[in-house]
This record gives structure tokens, C-alpha cells and sequence, in this order.
């Protein structure tokens, strides 16, 4: 194994570590408060990090594995969560080299914008599978106060994930030049 895809996995590793902490005391502190409906999915946070701040391909890997640990916790398939990682993650690299994270507040933007992405492939899949109409906008309000909590996490789990991940000022992993 060549010395870069042993830092991936490595990196990789202490990510999904922090994925089932987080999962962990979502899955655990949100009910005892009363708010059983509600979970932060913290998967869509870690796989918008890999596919802004990272350059590899190995990132649909990466974002299977994320969706596999985060099916641990969730009785949602972790399927649609993985193509709609992947599909994120062809867009924002499309897009990556006009994103900079400069500051917080376009590290918070950008994260909602991809989360509407994310849940618009979401709904669009369980329309697909024939789920019924009220399921689908219960899960579009279910959402909006779930984006907005992660948006206002980003800046800090992305900082924390970009000194696991080493990534550079320019935020781009991977980068030779």
C-alpha cells in the first residue's frame, strides 16, 4: 500500500470514528430531550467535507463508507444516501474550484446550498420508489431545521476535519500546485 492511500485510510478511519461519536450522541440526547423526530445527520456533513476539501478518487469510496456507518444508526437505506453523496460530490466537482472558504458565512452557505441539493435527490429517489406525498414533504420540513443546525456546525467540524485530513489554507487536499 503506497504511503498516500495509507494516510487516506487512516484519515479515514479517525473520520468515521468521529461519524459514530457524533451519530452516537445524536441518537442518544435528541430523545431525551423530547425531540424523537429529529436527527442531525451528521453523514451529510462529513461527505460534503470529502467532496469540498478533498481531491482524490477515491471519494465515492469514501462516501459509501460514511453511508455504511451511518446506516448503524438510521433505518434509512444507506443506498440513496450514497448516490446522493456521489451526486453532490460530481457537482461540487464541477464546481470546487470557484469555492473558497474564506470565512465563516460562506462556509455555512455553501453547506445549506448542498444540503438542498442532497435532500432534492433524496425526495426525488423516494418519489421514485413511489413514497407517498406526505411522507415526502415531512421529510422536506423535517429537514429545514435539521440543514440549519449542521450549516452552523460546519465551520466548526470542518475545522476539527481539516486538521485530521492536513488539508491546506486553500482547503484542497491533494493539490500539487
Amino acid at each position: 500500500m503506497n504511503a498516500q492511500l495509507r494516510h487516506i485510510v487512516i484519515r479515514m478511519f479517525v473520520t468515521l470514528l468521529i461519524l459514530i461519536v457524533l451519530e452516537t450522541l445524536a441518537s442518544s440526547l435528541f430523545p431525551m430531550f423530547g425531540m424523537s423526530r429529529y436527527r442531525i445527520p451528521f453523514n451529510v456533513l462529513i461527505v460534503l467535507y470529502i467532496t469540498f476539501k478533498l481531491r482524490t478518487p477515491w471519494i465515492p469510496v469514501m462516501v459509501f463508507l460514511v453511508q455504511w456507518f451511518h446506516s448503524i444508526f438510521t433505518v434509512e437505506g444507506w443506498e440513496m444516501g450514497t448516490i446522493a453523496g456521489i451526486i453532490v460530490a460530481i457537482v461540487v466537482s464541477y464546481a470546487k474550484d470557484l469555492m473558497h472558504f474564506s470565512s465563516v458565512a460562506i462556509t455555512m452557505v455553501l453547506t445549506q446550498v448542498f444540503q438542498c441539493l442532497w435532500v432534492a435527490v433524496i425526495i426525488g429517489l423516494l418519489a421514485l420508489k413511489g413514497a407517498e406525498n406526505f411522507y415526502l414533504l415531512d421529510k422536506f420540513w423535517r429537514f429545514i431545521p435539521e440543514s440549519l443546525i449542521l450549516s452552523f456546525l460546519s465551520p466548526f467540524l470542518f475545522s476539527i476535519l481539516d486538521k485530521i485530513w492536513a488539508s491546506s489554507e486553500r482547503g484542497m487536499l491533494g493539490d500539487n500546485g
